[in-house]
């Protein structure tokens, strides 16, 4: 099975490298060490999605977007709106750290982000760093790192706005206007979304009777906005804020009551920028982050909401060989809830070193990174990565390194009753990883091949949760674009085994094998696309007895310039309307249609 699928992308990526045209190998990469990086010199296994991308990728949220890369899969507990995993390189949707301009956003009570809540309108690109990365980002980073970075503005004022409908009642409308006057550069943009929905309970499951299988929707406002003040030289001072509301419907055995969940997601912060000598740059960072969810049945309200205080400093000085980072951040966590906490909040010291460099063809990256948590006190983590350039085309990588991931307070104290809930001897969960990758890029194209093997100790589990498996994920990433003439090509082929070592059980939601394909071809005044997603069995649960099945799904869009500002986008998802889950029983969309109107000045 595994020789099968990489003889296909193996063939596809032949061929293609054939056709191909010029390349760009100007990328800034900033995830993947934390300063500014030219993708060819990045060690990391990364990925970009630019705004351009975001655009072409047919898709209307953030979670739609993300399952369809490279390493990554995905699981939600019914249709837009509802709870979203993101599992990197197959570890826990806990330990995929998501960051919105440099702010950590995870719920401290959950472990996971909402990505769900994060309206793709204002997101202007964002970077996807497989693999651990605690030595560079501590906790919630065992898996791997997705950073967003909201809209920015330059040049002259610009205006764009977005309307759209489709199936389930679909109603989508958004507006932005950013650019700069002098030394001071602005963004906003609004938005809102609107769905009636499916029914999070699929036909599949043997559910009770007493769940509702009517539709279940998801009504979200979003708000972003950004000022940038550019001082003396290359100094700056700035503040950024995102803000998302939503309502998502769901079924939870409560009759014809429409149980629902009210989610607010939020990031705000301040940042001054200073260049305190020729070789010395200076960016301090203070923000808070906000996760917050109500969720009403017929009977009771249950409120779980994370605060999240920051403060980062980091100086990146260039040395005479390489370019060294210190940092020092301070973050503060704090929990509340309609339940009671044992402990409702913790405090988190860290301090960073990292030193990177070129020599001629080989590239070096050291980071070390020590925490002090004020309730599993120090962790100290730390990465080798080495690279050599094999020719102009052809690079190979390679990394070691630590990470851990802090209990949730879920784990730790929820739900405190007569029952019992949850453990508060839990352990932080360790990991050990080393990878090695080989890229090929030239003339328009990119092929990539990554190798990785973790091993997680103290994995927890059950409930009530312990610290009693240990998890092995072995794997390997084969990905290749291309742009040749008015074509555009994305494969990529996972391969993964991701277990727990002491009962030889796979992770639940895991699948061994990922294919996915998209094509699209700009054609006079039209783009025309389509994407392809196949992925493997996987089990629901931890003991294997609760099977899912493989499935394909195939999309398609195209976009028609009406104008120079002004273009038509249509879009069909799951054309062929197969029957599938990503949880078991929650439902997915079938076959689904949407259109809208695109105005964007230039």
């Amino acid at each position: 099975m595994h020789r099968s699928y990489l003889r296909s992308a193996l063939a596809v990526a032949l061929w293609s490298a054939s056709q191909a045209h010029a390349a760009d190998l100007s990328t800034i990469v900033v995830t993947a060490s934390r300063q500014a990086q030219h993708a060819p010199d990045v060690l990391g296994d990364v990925n970009i999605l630019t705004r351009e991308y975001l655009d072409k990728a047919g898709q209307s949220t953030l979670s739609e977007v993300l399952a369809r890369q490279p390493g990554l899969q995905m699981s939600a507990n019914g249709g837009p709106g509802a709870q979203t995993g993101i599992f990197i390189r197959g570890a826990e949707a806990r330990h995929t750290l998501v960051l919105v301009d440099g702010l950590r956003i995870n719920s401290a009570t959950t472990g996971q982000s909402a990505l769900e809540n994060i309206p793709l309108a204002d997101i202007e690109r964002v970077e996807i760093l497989r693999g651990p990365a605690s030595s560079l980002y501590g906790a919630d980073a065992l898996g791997g790192v997705i950073q967003i970075f909201t809209r920015r503005g330059e040049g002259a004022p610009r205006f764009d706005a977005f309307a759209a409908k489709g199936s389930f009642n679909t109603q989508q409308a958004e507006a932005g206007l950013r650019g700069s006057l002098n030394a001071l550069s602005y963004s906003l943009r609004i938005g809102t979304y609107d769905t009636d929905g499916i029914s999070s309970a699929s036909n599949a499951a043997k559910l009770p009777l007493s769940y509702n299988r009517d539709r279940d929707g998801f009504s979200q406002r979003h708000f972003s906005g950004s000022l940038n003040y550019r001082l003396e030289g290359r100094d700056e001072i700035g503040l950024s804020l995102l803000k998302a509301d939503g309502v998502n419907q769901y079924d939870a055995g409560s009759g014809n009551f429409n149980d629902r969940i009210d989610k607010t997601t939020a990031s705000y912060q301040l940042f001054l920028r200073n260049h305190l000598g020729k070789d010395w740059t200076s960016l301090m960072r203070l923000g808070r982050s906000l996760d917050e969810g109500n969720a009403i049945n017929a009977t009771n309200t249950s409120r779980f909401r994370t605060v999240q205080k920051h403060f980062h400093w980091q100086n990146d000085v260039m040395l005479p060989l390489g370019i060294a980072l210190l940092a020092y951040e301070h973050n503060e966590q704090k929990v509340s809830s309609t339940t009671i906490y044992l402990v409702n909040e913790r405090n988190i010291d860290s301090y960073l070193l990292g030193w990177s460099a070129n020599l001629g063809s080989h590239r070096l990256q050291l980071n070390s990174r020590h925490d002090r948590n004020s309730q599993f006190g120090r962790q100290t983590t730390g990465q080798i990565g080495y690279g050599y350039q094999l020719s102009t085309a052809w690079r190979i990588k390679t990394a070691v390194g630590t990470a851990f991931n802090a209990p949730t307070f879920n784990q730790l104290y929820w739900p405190h009753d007569r029952f019992g809930g949850g453990n508060p001897r839990l352990q932080p969960e360790m990991a050990r990883n080393a990878e090695v990758g080989l890229d090929w890029e030239q003339e328009g194209q990119k092929l990539g091949l990554t190798l990785f093997r973790n091993r997680v100790q103290n994995l927890i589990s059950g409930w009530p949760p312990a610290n009693v498996n240990r998890a092995k994920l072995d794997g390997a990433t084969l990905a290749y674009a291309v742009s040749f003439i008015s074509w555009q090509l994305n494969a990529s082929l996972d391969l993964l085994e991701a277990r727990d070592e002491a009962t030889h059980k796979r992770l639940p939601r895991r699948a061994e094998q990922q294919l996915q394909l998209s094509l699209g071809r700009d054609v006079g005044l039209w783009h025309l696309g389509a994407e392809w997603s196949d992925v493997g069995r996987r089990y629901d649960d931890t003991v294997n007895r609760r099977p899912m099945a493989g499935y394909s799904v195939l999309n398609a869009y195209a976009r028609y310039r009406l104008g120079p500002e002004l273009s038509l986008e249509l879009r069909a998802n799951n054309i062929t309307d197969r029957k599938y889950e990503t949880a078991y029983g929650y439902g997915t969309p079938g076959v689904n249609l949407f259109v809208g109107l695109r105005y964007a000045m230039r």
